[in-house]
């Protein structure tokens, strides 16, 4: 897979994580989750086998000790790395996930249906990846309230506190609030009307 495959797949389980597991700090484990999800290919490019000591299953021991400092940040390196081992099973030629022990590539599904690194097959999962990614992003994170709705606007009204007083002396105290989201085209006019002592009409015109 390419690098941008493995960096939106990566993103996207670590985002699902940490919703279902209410983690902190979301948007550094983001960037540790992407960060790490190429690790693999860095390692092995710099010592010059491809799909070697840095696909491993090996570097999950000193993430796992990163937990002991900060929970969120070994998540996102734990399922980053993960991420990228579990797209290259899906490749042609697979990944040795026992490396060195055992150097035999692991692999899913029969060799005709495997993804071919590089093709529209792999651009394919990228934008399947993205299309459930951006959701994703909006709706559990703080990305999503970021967005500015320009066209709307909300219009808030806090009503006084209203105190009646008995002849025991108890006072009711009544406080409430109405939010109203309106669009710019809308005339603004509101008319709060008294029928009785219980009820009360509010028209918006």
């Amino acid at each position: 897979m390419r690098s941008y495959t493995h960096i939106a797949g990566a993103i996207l389980l670590f985002i699902t994580f940490a919703y279902l597991t209410n983690l902190n700090n979301i948007l550094i484990g983001i960037f540790f989750a992407g960060w790490i999800s190429v690790f693999p290919d860095i390692i092995d490019r710099l010592l010059g086998k491809h799909r070697g000591y840095g696909h491993s299953l090996i570097w999950l021991i000193p993430f796992v000790l990163v937990g002991f400092l900060d929970l969120t940040i070994a998540a996102a390196l734990i399922i980053g790395f993960n991420s990228h081992i579990l797209l290259d099973i899906l490749t042609v030629n697979g990944c040795p996930v026992l490396y060195p022990f055992w150097k035999t590539n692991f692999v899913c599904f029969s060799k005709g249906r495997r993804i071919k690194t590089g093709t529209n097959q792999d651009k394919a999962v990228f934008v399947f990846i993205l299309f459930l990614l951006i959701p994703v992003l909006l709706f559990t994170t703080s990305i999503g309230s970021m967005i500015n709705f320009s066209d709307n606007q909300n219009l808030v009204f806090a009503a006084g506190d209203n105190t009646n007083s008995s002849n025991n002396n108890d006072t009711i105290k009544n406080t409430f609030n109405l939010n109203f989201e309106l669009n710019q085209n809308v005339k603004k006019n509101i008319t709060v009307e008294k029928i009785s002592d219980n009820k009360t009409t509010i028209t918006i015109t």
